[in-house]
């Protein structure tokens, strides 16, 4: 049964479930995908005095593997390794993984793709929707997307992009 929460990760609402046999709970958050916090009464209280910053690149880790349809991360002890590699990230790579992420949810050339900058923000690596609105506006500029009235669809060389960098995410690690 699913319960209302707050997300230990970006503090928005979530929902939580038991999952049987494990010492945690799953939680689905619209902002952070799907993680599994194992053993709540030991590792929650870790994450409340963790900077947002660097929640936001837990966050981004947490919604990429939900994205790619990998087995949900298992948070326990906030991970500096995975936080430093998500600080990290170039320009070119926020901007590739925002090409990547409309055209995985593009079925077809010309679809458009609703962007909400408060929940989306982790896609682009971003610490906050500000963030994610900056890099939204320099593949615009480049002419690799636009914008529609329900959202933005991939240009022509978009879509060749998109589909290059979907065919080599498939099978590689986050």
């Amino acid at each position: 049964m699913n319960e209302k929460t707050i997300c230990i990760i970006c503090e928005k609402d979530a929902e939580k479930s038991g999952v049987q046999g494990k010492d945690g709970y799953l939680a689905e958050c619209a902002t952070c995908g799907k993680y599994f916090l194992a053993s709540p009464e030991l590792f929650e209280g870790s994450y409340t005095g963790v900077p947002r910053e660097k929640k936001a690149m837990i966050s981004a880790y947490a919604r990429e593997r939900f994205e790619r349809g990998e087995e949900p991360l298992v948070l326990g002890y906030p991970d500096e390794d995975i936080i430093t590699e998500y600080e990290n990230k170039t320009a070119g790579e926020k901007l590739k993984n925002l090409i990547w992420y409309i055209r995985k949810k593009s079925p077809q050339f010309g679809d458009s793709v609703s962007l909400d900058a408060e929940k989306d923000y982790p896609i682009t690596y971003s610490l906050s929707p500000q963030g994610f609105t900056e890099i939204l506006n320099n593949p615009i500029g480049q002419k690799l997307i636009e914008p529609t009235e329900s959202g933005f669809k991939l240009t022509e060389e978009g879509w060749t992009l998109g589909t290059e960098l979907m065919e080599s995410k498939e099978g590689s690690e986050p």
